[in-house]
């Protein structure tokens, strides 16, 4: 456990935003949680929970008491020829844990290799990539409720997930810390490779085992979404705008060569694809600057966090004036 007044939070966000939290507390077990709590109560502020810090937009000074879980314990909770469940802490980094489930020969997870963030993330986003999500492996979500210390375990219906949904992106918002995702993975390969690129690269070279879909997953992430470590920014900043088929008809007699994908209540569009074709690839808006090969990433060049959500509004105007659609962002605003 670890108590830091006047805490420097740049390091621990992935667009570099040079940011500072009033108070920061790293726990590495529940045990420790009330003790952040009561700390809490004490000094009359609101916990605010940071996971890996890469889906997130920091004000410049952050009050209350950021609260990081850093436990990375990972248990086996049933095993059968087909199946495993296991109970994964909150704090373990996501892309880590993809590889180690590989490694055990543990399935389902493959497309989302290499995610920034954190294992507690996974579910509040309810990650998605290749036409994988993470809902589709989660048995059960546990954490502790802010306000009064009070645990909780909810299971995957009671976790409201949708695209890039879940009940604590809503009624759960800032009100829990995440501690421990539940998973029940496959021991039988079932690959998918219905998304592009991964079905042009299995025409191409058959059809691949898990670790080799990871690998290739990983290949065309490093190719299209820069390295945080040496261009800030959050991984795709946009969700892919989900419209309606009467909408998706007249957009698509408009731009006949858009790309476009089933959903359950429309059709799902390429926001990426959506920014590109207005010519914003490479683009600046003061200090933040459209990544010149991937249009859904926003690359922060010592900007603050208003300076990241203006360039977002900018790009969110284009898209709906010359489109009709309305993007929305991934990240969360963290102040």
């Amino acid at each position: 456990m670890k108590l830091i007044e006047g805490a420097p939070l740049v390091q621990l966000n992935t667009m570099g935003i040079a940011s500072e939290s009033q108070y920061l507390f790293e726990i590495e077990s529940v045990s420790e949680v009330s003790q952040a709590i009561e700390f809490a109560k004490q000094k009359q502020l609101p916990l605010k929970v940071l996971g890996g810090g890469s889906n997130v937009i920091l004000a410049d000074y952050v009050s209350g008491v950021v609260l990081r879980y850093l436990g990375t314990s990972i248990d086996v909770l049933s095993e059968s020829e087909e199946a495993v469940t296991i109970r994964v802490e909150a704090g373990l980094n996501w892309h880590d844990f993809v590889l180690r489930t590989l490694d055990e020969n543990w399935f389902g997870l493959e497309n989302l290799s290499y995610i920034p963030g954190s294992v507690g993330a996974c579910p509040v986003q309810n990650i998605g990539a290749y036409g994988v999500e993470v809902k589709d492996c989660i048995q059960k979500v546990e954490g502790v409720f802010l306000e009064t210390g009070e645990s909780f375990c909810l299971t995957n219906s009671e976790c409201e997930f949708a695209y890039r949904e879940s009940i604590f992106k809503h009624a759960l918002n800032n009100k829990t810390l995440i501690t421990h995702v539940t998973f029940t993975l496959s021991k039988l390969p079932d690959v998918k490779v219905g998304y592009a690129p991964l079905n042009k690269m299995a025409e191409q070279n058959g059809t691949p085992s898990p670790k080799q879909l990871s690998d290739w997953v990983i290949e065309v992430r490093q190719s299209k979404l820069p390295d945080p470590a040496k261009l800030p920014n959050a991984g795709s900043f946009f969700k892919n705008p989900v419209v309606s088929q009467e909408q998706f008809e007249g957009l698509i007699e408009r731009f006949p060569e858009m790309p476009n994908y089933p959903a359950e209540d429309g059709v799902k569009l390429p926001a990426g694809w959506l920014i590109d074709q207005l010519g914003l690839k490479g683009a600046a808006f003061g200090p933040v600057i459209v990544h010149k090969q991937q249009a859904l990433v926003l690359v922060n060049q010592g900007g603050t966090g208003l300076d990241v959500l203006n360039a977002a509004n900018e790009i969110k105007q284009r898209v709906r004036a010359e489109y009709g659609v309305q993007l929305e962002q991934e990240p969360r605003v963290f102040d």
